[in-house]
């Protein structure tokens, strides 16, 4: 019987912990976002509400939106620099790889214990990936694009 009741209690937790960040997801999410995350992304949170697997499929398809756009405007800034104006806008973008790669690390050893650990990981790196898309259009748009 005690057993059941562990059971029966763990998954309530796991419920309410989920619901909570189903019922926040479109606030929170909309809340914390930059300038450029799809409106796709948002109306696929919506539909997944606390579904993990739906909410880590909206991630895995945002990230590949933001992906696009950063990969676009950083060849369009690549291809209106001269030389060195290219080498040092290659080492930044590497250097933000790493620094990418580094805070999804850490963020996921920090949330270890928490059950939503890899989709709030996920999340934080789409808005990396969306802020550094708005800065590298931003510096085209300085030069005229």
């Amino acid at each position: 019987m005690k057993s059941i009741c562990a059971v029966v209690i763990g998954m309530a937790w796991l419920t309410q912990s989920v619901g909570a960040l189903a019922g926040d997801a479109d606030q929170g999410v909309r809340r914390g976002a930059p300038k450029g995350v799809s409106e796709s992304f948002f109306a696929c949170t919506d539909r997944a509400g606390g579904d993990i697997v739906g909410l880590g499929n909206c991630s895995t398809a945002e990230k590949k939106v933001q992906d696009a756009r950063l990969n676009k405007a950083y060849s369009a800034l690549m291809s209106k620099l001269d030389s060195q104006g290219k080498d040092h806008l290659r080492a930044a973008e590497r250097a933000w790889i790493e620094f990418n790669a580094r805070s999804v690390d850490t963020e996921l050893d920090v949330r270890s214990s928490e059950k939503t650990a890899n989709i709030d990981a996920s999340i934080n790196e789409i808005y990396r990936y969306a802020e550094r898309a708005n800065t590298l259009e931003g510096l085209l748009s300085v030069l005229g694009d």
